[in-house]
């Protein structure tokens, strides 16, 4: 009996981020630009890009870097999102264009914004003071001023709090 056996492309692509809040809107980039060039659709790398940053939200702390792998076929992607531990960080390198005879992707136009630039900017929008703001989300005014003075970041759990009240923040 003759096996089938179908070949089919595959590319598989990989990027070290720090697993901090901050790095959210740079996996995001990372996740849209790998899979531009494909026919997943537009609301599937939406909804890839969602279920990263709930597995980067949930597990990830200060320490240490999260690698983002995409193994991207014809028609579809799988994404592995891994906690790499401090200690034993890769040297992060510059990703390689996946086609050598197709030149490297621009950078983006313009840096992602800072959780601090969000963060000023939603309360702006909003028109809350500092003190509103950590009212609702049960920090102390100092906490908030720290972050949206680029002092501090976020934990997880207070991101969590500010993705239920503010919404989902780089978005």
């Amino acid at each position: 009996m003759a096996e089938k056996i179908e070949i089919v492309p595959l590319e598989v692509v990989s990027r070290p981020f720090p697993a901090r809040p901050a790095a959210l809107p740079d996996v995001r980039d990372f996740v849209r630009r790998q899979l531009l060039g494909t026919t997943v659709t537009d609301d599937d790398i939406r909804v890839l890009c969602e279920r990263v940053a709930d597995v980067l939200l949930e597990g990830a702390g200060a320490a240490g870097q999260i690698q983002v792998s995409l193994r991207i076929f014809p028609d579809s992607a799988e994404v592995d999102v891994l906690f790499v531990p401090s200690a034993g960080t890769p040297p992060r390198l510059p990703a390689a264009p996946s086609n050598p005879d197709q030149p490297a992707s621009a950078p983006p136009a313009s840096p992602a914004p800072s959780f601090a630039a969000w963060l000023r900017a939603r309360l702006q929008r909003e028109g809350l003071t500092m003190e509103a703001a950590a009212r609702r989300l049960d920090v102390s005014t100092k906490t908030i001023s720290r972050w949206a003075g680029g002092t501090t970041e976020p934990r997880m759990r207070d991101l969590y709090r500010i993705r239920e009240v503010f919404g989902e923040p780089f978005k």
